[in-house]
């Protein structure tokens, strides 16, 4: 009987970036999964710098919610069109203060994507040169 050949015998090249199968490590995985860790990281970090801007957001969305419900409560208790106009003229107001400062917080929230070195000062000091 015939002895089928193993897969790569010792000291062939087996697959790509591995290697031969009985000197396997996972030192060799590094080639084949670097570009996914590169990514992994790049969506840490767009998700640390985007958690503060989104919980801004959904605070001032809360807060509007609820000055919108005591505008309309408001309007149900009017009895002549000057009031109605005031109390609409102050809820726009209010909600044009609320999407400046949604504004705000996502130029600074992209600030942090443009300039990677914000999320992290400490490395920014580590590069600057001694002078």
């Amino acid at each position: 009987m015939e002895k089928k050949p193993e897969a790569t015998e010792p000291g062939e090249r087996g697959f790509p970036f591995f290697g031969s199968f009985g000197s396997f490590n996972g030192q060799n995985m590094r080639w084949a999964i670097w570009p996914m860790e590169m990514w992994l990281n790049w969506q840490a970090d767009m998700l640390k710098a985007a958690a503060p801007a989104t919980a801004e957001w959904l605070a001032r969305r809360r807060e509007g919610t609820e000055v919108a419900m005591r505008a309309l409560e408001r309007l149900c208790a009017c009895h002549n069109a000057q009031d109605v106009s005031k109390i609409q003229s102050e809820w726009i107001e209010d909600e044009t203060n609320r999407l400046q400062s949604d504004m705000r917080s996502f130029s600074t929230m992209f600030g942090y994507l443009r300039e990677p070195n914000l999320l992290n000062p400490s490395a920014t000091q580590s590069k600057k040169s001694p002078h």
